[in-house]
């Protein structure tokens, strides 16, 4: 990989992580969604530049990274709206505890 296709799959790595915390976190108490709306509504939007930028240079890593792409994207959505859609990680923390 490209230094470049590095630095934007570590900055996914790292959204990756926040976008769990923050829908978890919502999950167990949901007056934190006003608290986390913000930041989750601009790691939405870096989060769609990353994966487009990473398409465009190197598809394969694109391809790899697809699912955690989506399950950050869902995790994101969840904090800024009150949806009943969510990540199938966070799905399954609901449904089974």
């Amino acid at each position: 990989m490209s230094a470049q296709v590095d630095q934007l799959v570590e900055e996914l790595e790292t959204i990756n992580k926040r976008s769990f915390q923050m829908s978890f976190s919502v999950h167990k108490d949901s007056s934190l969604r006003s608290e986390l709306a913000g930041e989750a509504s601009l790691l939405k939007k870096r989060l769609l530049v990353i994966a487009e930028e990473i398409e465009h240079i190197n598809p394969a890593v694109h391809k790899q990274w697809f699912h955690r792409i989506s399950e950050s994207f869902l995790d994101l959505d969840f904090v800024v709206t009150e949806t009943d859609v969510t990540s199938l990680r966070l799905g399954d923390i609901i449904r089974w505890g």
